[in-house]
């Protein structure tokens, strides 16, 4: 490749692993979990190699290097049919642009110039549009959005994660029977506290919020909301907790990650209540 003048690189982001169709589709995977919103997509085009320049809506452009193919059997096509499906659905708009091998080799380098970038958003896209024809009937229209997520990791969601159960939060994934053990009984011990109770799982959470009695509730709601708040507690205690303290559990990280967040959601409605 000839030199580049430094002052000429387009200065963007690059993502995934020139001839790593993984890397790449993990990189788009990346975009689309941790919030980024895309309004337009353009797959660049050399033969059967494919590269995305994707445009986020505040105009920053990331670089997917080629990782995907097309027009043969294997992972290169199998992964991009997968990420144009994805985009399809969380894209505003895709186009596909025809350009020549330098640009390839740069872009996988880390280092499109000024100038490439311009040629690029200038260029037409093909008409008609063919990229629909990448996607597999594996990944058609008809394919249900939890199938086409299925690939996307268990990630736990920090923003909405209750900050007295953040430590097992941040080390759920090391031992999560152990995290989510911890994170029921000290959901206990602070009802407890809070109430002066000397009770343990159901029978803590009924007396607590339960009946004319009960020395916690949440203002504003009815009493059948209320009533429902506080049968989550003894629900969730009697289908998880109870069980898991009692036999050893081997789920999926799908189930436990929904369980970490139904814990959490008990440390929510426990701070939203207030002294009767």
């Amino acid at each position: 490749m000839a030199s580049i003048n430094l002052d000429h690189l387009a200065g963007i982001q690059y993502s995934g692993v020139a001839g790593s169709s993984k890397d790449c589709q993990d990189a788009v995977i990346r975009l689309l979990q941790f919030g980024y919103s895309i309004s337009h997509t353009r797959i660049l085009t050399n033969e059967n190699t494919h590269c995305l320049l994707v445009e986020l809506d505040f105009g920053d452009l990331i670089a997917i290097k080629s990782g995907f193919a097309s027009g043969f059997s294997g992972e290169g096509p199998s992964a991009f049919s997968y990420v144009l499906r994805l985009l399809g659905i969380h894209c505003g708009e895709i186009t596909e642009h025809e350009v020549n091998e330098g640009i390839i080799d740069r872009l996988d380098k880390s280092a499109l110039t000024i100038s490439d970038i311009d040629s690029i958003i200038e260029s037409k896209p093909i008409r008609p549009s063919r990229w629909y024809e990448y996607i597999k009937k594996e990944y058609d229209p008809r394919s249900r959005l939890t199938d086409l997520w299925r690939y996307f990791p268990h990630v736990i969601p920090f923003a909405v994660i209750d900050d007295r159960i953040a430590d097992l939060a941040l080390n759920f994934w090391d031992d999560p029977d152990k995290q989510l053990l911890t994170g029921y009984r000290r959901v206990e011990e602070i009802v407890r506290e809070r109430t002066g109770l000397d009770e343990h799982g159901n029978k803590l959470f009924a007396k607590a919020f339960l009946g004319e009695e009960a020395l916690l509730t949440w203002g504003n709601v009815d009493q059948s909301q209320i009533k429902g708040r506080a049968n989550l507690f003894t629900s969730v205690f009697m289908a998880y907790r109870n069980p898991r303290a009692h036999r050893e559990f081997r789920i999926s990280p799908f189930e436990y990650l929904n369980e970490f967040l139904l814990l959490n959601h008990l440390f929510v409605l426990e701070r939203s209540a207030s002294e009767v």
